[in-house]
């Protein structure tokens, strides 16, 4: 059996990571080499991966300067030796035959990805969890390269998101998450798809996001949330140079990252630049008719977009409904 190679991302989360590392050790499938990459954790996170790696030897500890999640997920990729490469976040944790199941797949259909669906899993104060399927998609298949990264951009049956999915280790040569940068997955995810022959999919549910500030309308507005436009901007103008048959794909996610910081500037508790908001405003404003000519985008969205050009007031309201 092809070894698997495990990279996992370690910051701060000490209350998660042993149940998170303890998943995948119970795996069905053992031929795993779990790498736990410590970025410069300022709590116990990085001597639990010290106890932890004396508990299984397929365990390897690396431990690095805070550098974020792209430098410590690239530093994973350069250390495995797997066949295929799988990541899992520190305070994620996965069901125990999560990864026979994307194999197993991923075998019969002959793909070079193989991708399950994933559970939100929203911490409550109690210390319970309200579980949400991410997506309300059923059914599997097999896409092409092209067609799985059109499906990643409109994010129906799975995202940009690399932790549901089991890739072959030589997609990811010469490839690298954007260090120093948010939304990283947003910037790689869809040329690692393209790379691919076979994408197989499954809404099988195998992995469980810990959601600890539940959504967006949660979480302040901040100078990084750009990032998530520059990376859609990028993909926008490359698609439409080299495949203009998924040109309303990319026109609707990039749309769409400028509607993702329009929504947390509007709700944001902190003080916004003016500068900001104008600059997300007059792009949502001026594309308002290709919002609702775009088939990708949600019936409700297309309302609050309308309630938006009427009234600011009726759009902060839908937006915390949209996004709760």
């Amino acid at each position: 059996m092809p070894k698997i190679s495990v990279i996992v991302p370690v910051y701060n989360c000490k209350k998660y990571i042993k149940k998170c590392v303890d998943s995948i050790i119970n795996q069905t499938f053992k031929d795993l080499e779990i790498i736990l990459i410590d970025d410069g954790s300022t709590d116990e996170s990085g001597k639990i991966c010290d106890e932890l790696k004396l508990k299984d030897s397929r365990i390897k500890v690396i431990h690095q300067e805070n550098k974020g999640v792209s430098a410590a997920r690239n530093e994973g990729v350069k250390a495995s030796s797997g066949d295929y490469i799988s990541f899992v976040d520190g305070d994620d944790y996965l069901s125990e035959d999560m990864y026979e199941f994307l194999y197993d797949n991923l075998k019969k259909s002959g793909a070079d990805i193989s991708v399950c669906g994933i559970v939100n899993c929203f911490l409550k104060e109690d210390g319970s969890e309200k579980m949400v399927k991410q997506s309300s998609f059923n059914g599997s298949g097999v896409l092409s390269g092209k067609e799985a990264m059109s499906e990643a951009l409109k994010s129906r049956i799975f995202s940009v998101n690399p932790v549901n999915k089991l890739f072959a280790a030589r997609l990811f040569e010469g490839e690298k998450f954007p260090e120093g940068k948010t939304s990283e997955d947003a910037f790689l995810i869809p040329k690692i798809l393209l790379k691919a022959n076979k994408v197989f999919y499954s809404s099988e549910t195998k992995y469980y996001y810990v959601r600890h500030e539940g959504s967006i309308t949660t979480s302040n507005f901040s100078q990084n949330d750009w990032y998530v436009v520059e990376a859609y901007k990028a993909h926008f103008n490359y698609i439409k140079e080299n495949y203009p048959e998924f040109i309303k794909e990319a026109e609707f996610r990039y749309i769409w990252s400028y509607i993702y910081v329009l929504d947390k500037i509007i709700i944001s508790q902190n003080k916004v630049k003016d500068d900001d908001y104008l600059k997300a405003l007059n792009f949502v404003k001026k594309r308002a008719l290709k919002i609702f000519l775009n088939p990708y985008f949600s019936a409700k969205r297309k309302l609050a977009i309308f309630a938006f050009l009427i009234n600011k007031k009726i759009y902060k309201k839908l937006v915390y409904k949209i996004n709760k």
